[in-house]
């Protein structure tokens, strides 16, 4: 057996050496080096801590540690997403991402975690890193599980698909690890052959690999967990039993706990009270503030107690028990005005470099005018120099005139020939004077209508601001007294709920500050021809929107569906395209009561004619008859959209400018009390 571990030790030693020069592209990658957290300490002090290659080793460190549960520096983890994104790597900074989302599961701050681990699954899924995106599947199941079952099915799903799927053998390992639980989200349950089989195939791969060693661990509890759910308690006894025993494990508090559980379950409490005193010493030396999983093990405890009569160490678990629930309670409590606190702050900050902004572009369209009006008056001076240069040019003439008259007695001849010339020459000299007054006349003209036209933008610009920006100020407002007055009476419950409507609240203005910031940006209001757009792949960018308005559909209650191909390319400008669509379902969403349906769905022409359909339905309230036939009148062409008018928002003006300038159709469908149907014809 001592030659296996030194064998294991110096195959870890060589990976280590190897990897000071290797390139880390992908989480596979990391995983090999957190395979022995130890020797990383030692590789680090000798290498530049501003380097690429201290990075990745610190990413190792903090992944090898999260493998094996030992204890995490939260606030380092946050500075390696600092220097990841400093150095601008992408793989260090899903890494960093997926570590954050990882450790906030363990501590179930759920709302963390899961934004965390999407921003990093967004990054595995670009670079098409199969281990990462699995990892980040498992993660964010365990996020949504409590709250959002469906979503959890949906990344669960994910999960199996890709791991039975994918070329690299270890990603068969969350496969197999579900398979020996006997996950119950699985439509068809493995039998317990099944579930041997897959555990075989996983010692199997785990041997094969060394730095999958930290795996054999979670293998064995999923198999407890497997017969425990075949309802089998006695072979899950003897697995824990295993685990205790096993040579290559060394046995820990949850490890215990484990045995604690399955002793319970058969009855045999005074073995159970044994295992789980060990497991709660061990607890509090290893994770001393990890109160939840001190609480667990008391919750057995008093259980085990209780069942052998002994009432008085039972009623001391039970107030160990109360006491940790407490504790959690109060630092969950805590933790959420922390974050509250924190996430507003933020959103402030952002505001304000939004609002800084705008107000550049303001002063950009000020010196503009400026400009405009300095070049108009240096015209003005022009002209009033050629004048002057007329006078002259005319007082030359009478000289000369009376010149001609002096020498006019010396030669008839002469003189007839030369008023001819004077007289021709003066004449052209008048024609070249007058074209060029009107040359610069018309200019002057086209300036000053330019002049006018960015004024009248502009004031549309300040009234759009104006409209949508009113609602949502006012609404801030009234919502800073209500939570001053709840947090002052200690009402949670409508404090939850008013929160609740800040966080609606908050979604609705920042895709409104989204809208302006894209109005200004663009410059739609200037009637300018768009560049011949590429072609891109609409059903990702659907996706996209689709997932992020998800959770806020969820919590409302409105099933929000998606039916499309697996490919649909479009031409037109992609982030107008998303800014539409996104503009269009969160209109659904605003105006679909819980229990509604609101489906993203498309439709192809002919052939011959090469175009698609984009199609967003409600069953929400409708739209009224009279802002129905406006709303049809503006995107068939016939009338300009204005603000305020009929409840029209920026969202909808920005919407037509999209389709008027990407040359589509917009045609919409509406009844009062049956819902809403948009559809978004475009160029394939």
């Amino acid at each position: 057996m001592k030659y296996i571990v030194l064998f294991v030790f110096f195959a870890c030693t060589i990976e280590l050496a190897y990897t000071q020069n290797k390139s880390f592209t992908t989480f596979h990658d990391y995983l090999i080096a957190a395979s022995n957290p130890d020797s990383l300490k030692n590789v680090k002090g000798n290498i530049n801590p501003n380097s690429s290659q201290s990075l990745h080793l610190l990413i190792a460190t903090k992944l090898g540690k999260q493998n094996w549960d030992a204890p995490m520096d939260i606030q380092k983890t946050k500075q390696i997403v600092q220097l990841a994104a400093k150095q601008k790597s992408q793989i260090d900074l899903a890494m960093a991402y997926f570590i954050l989302g990882r450790h906030y599961s363990f501590v179930k701050e759920d709302s963390l975690s899961y934004d965390y681990l999407i921003k990093a699954e967004k990054i595995f899924t670009k670079n098409k890193d199969t281990t990462g995106m699995l990892y980040c599947y498992r993660q964010l199941r365990l996020s949504v599980e409590e709250n959002y079952i469906d979503l959890a099915k949906q990344y669960f799903n994910k999960l199996i698909t890709l791991s039975t799927k994918s070329s690299n053998p270890v990603d068969k390992y969350y496969y197999y690890r579900y398979v020996i639980s006997v996950d119950p989200y699985f439509e068809k349950q493995p039998t317990e052959p099944q579930m041997l089989d897959a555990f075989h195939k996983a010692i199997e791969m785990i041997d094969k690999y060394p730095y999958c060693e930290f795996m054999r661990r979670y293998i064995y509890h999923s198999l407890q967990q497997g017969y425990a759910n075949l309802n089998k308690y006695d072979k899950a006894l003897d697995i824990s039993l295993q685990t205790i025993r096993h040579p290559k494990i060394k046995a820990d508090y949850l490890d215990y706990q484990n045995l604690g559980r399955s002793y319970i379950r058969v009855k045999k409490f005074d073995e159970a009270i044994v295992a789980l005193e060990k497991a709660g010493k061990e607890v509090k030396t290893a994770s001393p503030t990890d109160f939840r999983r001190q609480r667990n093990i008391y919750k057995l405890l008093k259980t085990a107690y209780y069942n052998i009569g002994n009432w008085k160490a039972g009623v001391k678990a039970d107030e160990e028990y109360d006491r940790l629930n407490a504790i959690i309670f109060e630092s969950d409590r805590s933790l959420a005005m922390f974050h509250l606190k924190e996430k507003y702050s933020f959103t402030e900050k952002e505001a304000e470099l939004k609002r800084i902004s705008l107000e550049k572009q303001v002063v950009e369209s000020r010196n503009k005018l400026l400009q405009a009006q300095y070049d108009a008056e240096k015209r003005e001076a022009t002209l009033k120099n050629l004048a002057l240069e007329n006078q002259a040019n005319e007082s030359n003439t009478k000289l000369l005139q009376t010149q001609i008259e002096i020498n006019k007695k010396e030669s008839a001849i002469q003189l007839a020939d030369s008023q001819k010339k004077l007289l021709f020459g003066g004449l052209l000299v008048a024609l070249g004077l007058i074209g060029t007054i009107l040359l610069f006349s018309i200019k002057l003209q086209k300036t000053n209508n330019e002049l006018l036209s960015l004024q009248q933008a502009r004031d549309k610009f300040y009234t759009i601001i104006a409209h949508d920006l009113r609602s949502p100020m006012n609404s801030l407002n009234e919502m800073g007294t209500l939570l001053q007055h709840l947090i002052s009476e200690g009402k949670k419950q409508e404090l939850d709920k008013v929160i609740r409507q800040i966080e609606n609240m908050r979604q609705q203005t920042d895709l409104l500050l989204n809208n302006l910031f894209e109005w200004g940006k663009s410059q739609y209001f200037i009637n300018e021809p768009v560049a011949q757009p590429d072609a891109f792949d609409a059903v990702a960018s659907l996706q996209m929107v689709c997932n992020h308005y998800l959770p806020f559909a969820e919590a409302k209650g409105v099933s929000l569906a998606m039916v499309l191909p697996s490919s649909l390319l479009l031409k037109a400008n992609q982030k107008g395209f998303e800014m539409a669509v996104r503009n269009l379902l969160d209109n659904a969403l605003k105006h679909t009561p819980g229990g509604g349906e609101i489906t993203v769905s498309s439709r192809s022409s002919e052939e011959g004619k090469l175009q698609h359909s984009i199609i967003i339905a409600d069953t929400g309230e409708g739209i009224a008859p009279e802002q129905l036939r406006y709303l049809q009148q503006v995107f068939a062409g016939k009338i300009k959209p204005e603000v305020g008018r009929y409840g029209l928002g920026l969202g909808m003006v920005l919407i037509h400018h999209f389709v008027q300038k990407n040359k589509a159709a917009l045609t919409v469908e509406s009844k009062v009390g049956k819902g809403t149907c948009f559809q978004l014809a475009l160029k394939a």
